[in-house]
């Protein structure tokens, strides 16, 4: 169903996701006689955020050391053979230059034996505008980057992954439809879950953040974020509900920008 291009991580870095270095891949078709897709691997149908398929578009699988990536079929079909056990990022690559912009679709995934697992639709997000990044001299700063999440960050400490610039922060917030179920880790609630802007970035000190909720006052909340590497959540970061809005502890926070996934015990 999809053709699948598999090479070492630290390529797949220098290349900056993109075209997998001449001499260095190995491909081959999934499903190419036309029969159905067996296990193990992850089997999805890629969408947009109006849920409309999106034929052709790319998909990767990344896990720590290696990444496969192809076309969905014009469907939006697409199917990765992975082997137990794995890791796995399900993702997309952000495409700022698109109308409305396009954040990355993320959904940790862990194979464990040989079932073929389905994610169901893949959801590209569209996002926002965003807030502009003040110069360094302005920090902190505090940024309202859509759908009422404010961040609050030093951009001086702000590292774009390879090949992007620092613009702009924006967020969208996905609705739960389009959340694959492993966005929260097992045995805890899903408050809410955002897209963030610029992906992939990184910062070397805590990015604050506060986001609308009608959570009650006190009600104690984690923030965690998905790494776009494997799929792996980052370490919870605690914070509280005010009856407005939750928010990290004070002098915590998050410090990678890929998906925020906010959630309760």
């Amino acid at each position: 169903m999809v053709h699948i291009v598999s090479f070492a991580f630290l390529a797949l870095l220098a290349a900056g996701c993109g075209n997998p270095p001449p001499g260095n891949n190995t491909e081959k078709d999934a499903g190419a006689d036309g029969s159905a897709p067996v296990g193990p691997g992850i089997m999805g149908i890629l969408k947009d955020h109006a849920d409309q398929p999106i034929g052709g578009g790319k998909v990767l699988a990344c896990m720590a050391t290696l990444c496969l990536f192809g076309d969905a079929e014009p469907d939006g079909r697409f199917f990765f053979p992975i082997e137990p056990t794995a890791e796995v990022a399900l993702k997309t690559l952000p495409d700022p230059t698109a109308t409305p912009r396009k954040s990355a679709a993320l959904c940790p995934v862990r194979i464990v034996d040989s079932s073929l697992i389905d994610v169901g639709s893949l959801h590209v997000p569209s996002l926002p505008e965003g807030a502009l990044i003040g110069p360094a001299a302005q920090d902190p700063q505090t940024l309202t980057a859509g759908d009422g999440i404010v961040l609050t960050l030093r951009v001086a400490d702000l590292t774009p992954y390879l090949g992007d610039t620092l613009i702009d922060i924006a967020a969208r917030r996905i609705p739960p439809s389009q959340a694959c179920p492993w966005v929260v880790p097992e045995g805890e609630e899903l408050v809410a879950v955002y897209a963030l802007h610029p992906f992939a970035a990184v910062s070397s000190s805590p990015i604050a953040i506060r986001a609308p909720s009608d959570l009650p006052a006190g009600t104690k909340v984690q923030f965690r974020t998905i790494s776009e590497i494997d799929g792996a959540f980052s370490e919870p970061v605690p914070g509280e509900a005010d009856g407005t809005s939750v928010a990290t502890a004070p002098q915590m926070g998050i410090t990678e920008l890929t998906w925020l996934v906010i959630s309760r015990d």
